[in-house]
């Protein structure tokens, strides 16, 4: 890159407000894109950026959030354990209320020890959602304006107005409909597992699959309204790029071939901007979402374990309870996921198709 390009890089970036938005991140991601060598908007680190680096970055976070789904895991098989070796009072006396109190009890145990710390991974998830709406909310209009000073003016308003939009109504979605009905899922398994003759687990699990439906069904269709909006928006800004470039070459004298040459250099520079602030915004997204999803991903593979160890010795009540906490785990896995994906979709088809 040349000085004169470089130049003019560092002034739309800084009119743009780019050079702004590492400071808008929270402080655990910005330590993250330190360690990853990305503390600037400079395109040669995202181009150095190597994989063992990055690969011991996960590893680090991999070991962190790791810790409390096996403390909880280990809690877990020891109540497993005690009550399997307890199991012969269940069988032992023909009572029916000494059976259902051995299996509330084991219940009880059991969700002591998954429905606190789940608890807590609900509130990190939630945390990670409207951290993500915050920076998104200073990002998108600041790439609007990147979009604008590399020639697409048209795509930078369809962009700004539909993603603002889907993370608005995705938030909603979330603090209104899917964590009040993951919590009454929760409750719902619970009480299914220690319930005889009404299978309460099953309505758990139609909830879950209702919201991974939804969740799925409205990310497709804003990922779809904006790869339309941006395939007709790219032809538009491509017409409007040929226009003043021949408006120039063709109506200003003398000189008109050099503005023609000068517009040409700031529409490269945009478009250098707007690929290297794309992948700043869509790697600071993942970089949220990835510390809650790392843990999720854990409780996930930790209470189905769990579960095959309760189904192992027979303890149904506490395989239900186990098959429903994961449920809910795969749900929340779900939202982190859509709310990355909608980042990296939406960026990536503004990019390409911009090009």
């Amino acid at each position: 890159m040349t000085q004169e390009w470089w130049n003019t890089y560092a002034q739309q970036m800084e009119w743009s407000g780019a050079a702004d938005l590492p400071s808008r991140l929270p402080e655990n991601v910005q330590a993250l894109l330190e360690e990853m060598g990305l503390t600037t908007l400079d395109p040669s680190a995202y181009t150095d950026l190597g994989l063992g680096q990055t690969a011991q970055m996960l590893a680090d976070l991999l070991s962190v959030q790791a810790a409390g789904p096996k403390a909880t895991l280990g809690m877990l098989l020891g109540v497993i354990l005690l009550c399997a070796l307890f199991s012969g009072l269940e069988g032992g006396v023909g009572s029916v209320s000494l059976r259902r109190t051995y299996q509330g009890v084991a219940v009880l145990s059991a969700g002591g020890a998954v429905l606190v710390p789940l608890l807590g991974l609900f509130t990190a998830v939630w945390t990670a959602v409207e951290q993500v709406t915050v920076f998104l909310t200073a990002f998108v209009p600041v790439y609007g304006a990147v979009l604008f000073t590399g020639g697409q003016a048209v795509g930078a308003a369809s962009y700004q107005t539909t993603l603002l939009l889907a993370v608005q109504i995705l938030l909603w979605l979330v603090r209104r409909i899917v964590l009040p009905v993951l919590l009454v899922s929760l409750g719902l398994g619970c009480v299914g597992a220690v319930s005889e003759g009404f299978c309460l687990d099953r309505i758990s699990g139609a909830l879950h699959k209702a919201i991974l439906w939804l969740m799925g069904l409205s990310s497709t269709l804003f990922s779809g309204l904006l790869s339309l909006q941006q395939m007709v928006a790219a032809a538009g800004d491509s017409l409007g790029s040929r226009v003043v470039k021949f408006s120039l070459s063709s109506f200003v004298p003398v000189v008109g071939g050099v503005l023609s040459e000068a517009y040409n250099t700031v529409v490269g520079c945009g478009g250098l901007l707007r690929s290297t602030v794309g992948a700043f915004g869509v790697l600071s997204v993942v970089l949220v979402v990835l510390p809650p999803l790392l843990s999720c991903v854990c409780w996930s593979v930790g209470l189905q374990l769990a579960g095959g160890a309760a189904a192992l010795f027979g303890l149904t009540p506490l395989d239900t309870l186990c098959r429903t906490a994961a449920g809910a785990v795969k749900v929340l896995i779900a939202v982190l996921a859509v709310f990355a994906l909608l980042m990296i979709l939406s960026t990536s088809v503004v990019v390409f198709v911009g090009r």
